[in-house]
């Protein structure tokens, strides 16, 4: 079963951020020039740190996704979307910082993880920097864990169950969406890691990075037992 198919068309009326506050968060960290956006989705924050001057290419690996980031573009070149897996994505120019934001990071197994922050490493000039988030260990095993949520609207129904395993959460979401006086049925299922907010320091580190902070749902907060999204930003 894949994951973010039917559900792209629905992610930004579902999926709450805020976006305007993440991309200002990363450009106070020194985001700007050239960058990459790993996990891009539809662009939303592609978009907002191409607005702030920055050149921007989003990459993804749902094509469904993307074409939904593709059909708001009113820039012909900036952004730029392209299809990749992150674990084997490469940039013909060195750029000067790459953003993962939004989990992206979680749908990396653990096995790939050292081969998206070497891919990272290889595309970021000297100085460059990788800013990037995950949903802590704390969320998705306190808050996600075995919980079930839903949705119900006039043209369409979501059912969301997960199931903790040792070191993921498994996702299982079903949509009934209104067509005339039918309902069709669609069903994705989304893993998502569990990392260590030290786990990951110490990947990066190996992958070469020589400085690495950590901060509180994109704030300038210390990360705590309960912060809910932790953000990090590695310098080469």
């Amino acid at each position: 079963m894949s994951c973010y198919n039917v559900f792209a068309d629905y992610y930004n009326r579902l999926i709450d951020c805020d976006y305007d506050k993440w991309s200002q968060f990363l450009i106070d960290r020194g985001c700007a020039g050239k960058g990459i956006d790993l996990a891009c989705g539809t662009g939303n924050v592609t978009f907002r740190l191409a607005q702030k001057g920055c050149t921007m290419v989003g990459i993804d690996l749902s094509e469904s996704m993307l074409a939904v980031a593709e059909s708001k573009k009113t820039n012909v070149k900036n952004p730029m979307f392209r299809c990749q897996d992150m674990t084997q994505f490469t940039a013909t120019d060195k750029v000067n910082f790459v953003s993962c934001v939004c989990d992206g990071i979680n749908y990396v197994a653990p096995t790939d993880v050292e081969k998206v922050f070497a891919n990272v490493f290889g595309c970021l000039q000297d100085g460059g920097i990788f800013v990037f988030d995950v949903s802590s260990a704390y969320k998705l095993k306190n808050i996600l864990g075995n919980n079930f949520f839903y949705q119900d609207e006039d043209d369409l129904t979501y059912f969301w169950t997960n199931s903790l395993k040792k070191d993921r959460v498994v996702m299982d979401l079903t949509f009934f969406i209104k067509n005339g006086k039918q309902y069709q049925r669609f069903d994705e299922r989304h893993t998502q890691y569990i990392y260590a907010e030290a786990q990951l320091c110490d990947l990066l580190k190996k992958a070469g990075f020589s400085s690495v902070q950590t901060f509180a749902d994109y704030t300038d907060g210390k990360v705590k037992d309960s912060t809910q999204r932790i953000v990090f930003c590695a310098v080469k």
